[in-house]
């Protein structure tokens, strides 16, 4: 009876995301936008029996907004009338093995400061083990939030990206996001 109640304990806490909050939020203005695409057009989930799709943009924002606002002090999402030193592009993608039973999510996050090129690109991609027959959006959130916790631990790392934080010069970010949405997404192969 023990074991069966130490392997249930172990079995809910696998749930929680691992926590990466930190005591003092990093300080700065960002701005999150996720392209309009991934809110209107579904991926297919590849498996040779079942036919399952899968809207990438709703289930991204919740794990990236989540897992950003545990680790800077002002997150927001994009609107009309936004203002931040940063703008935040996120990319979110997810490809299913079917032979492996693995889930690849990934994100691909790039900051802007103005209409121009980015100032910094990070790209992170997690493997989660799951059935898509049983909750695939349970493991494809357990997927995001494990790459956006990575993301968010490179962004971090990267100079250019916190120098442009501490600058903390406003722009129109509603304006810039607008922009970002007529960009071509990247081109994966699996």
């Amino acid at each position: 009876m023990t074991k069966l109640i130490l392997a249930a304990a172990l079995l809910s806490i696998s749930y929680i995301p691992f926590g990466y909050a930190a005591a003092n939020p990093q300080s700065g203005n960002i701005v999150v936008h996720i392209a309009k695409r991934n809110y209107f057009h579904p991926v297919r989930l590849l498996h040779p029996y079942l036919d399952v799709w899968h809207m990438k943009g709703p289930l991204a924002e919740k794990a990236a907004m989540s897992a950003l606002q545990t680790r800077f002090s002002n997150i927001n999402e994009c609107s009309a009338n936004s203002e931040a030193s940063v703008v935040l592009l996120l990319e979110p993608n997810v490809f299913y093995n079917a032979q492996l039973r693995v889930f690849y999510t990934e994100f691909i996050a790039r900051a802007y400061t103005n209409a121009g090129d980015p100032i910094t690109q990070v790209r992170r991609e997690t493997e989660q083990l799951g059935l898509l027959s049983s909750t695939p959006k349970f493991f494809i959130e357990k997927g995001y939030i494990s790459a956006m916790n990575q993301t968010i631990e490179a962004l971090l790392a990267d100079q250019a990206f916190l120098s442009a934080l501490d600058k903390n010069t406003p722009i129109k970010a509603g304006e810039l996001c607008n922009t970002l949405d007529k960009l071509p997404s990247e081109t994966f192969y699996y």
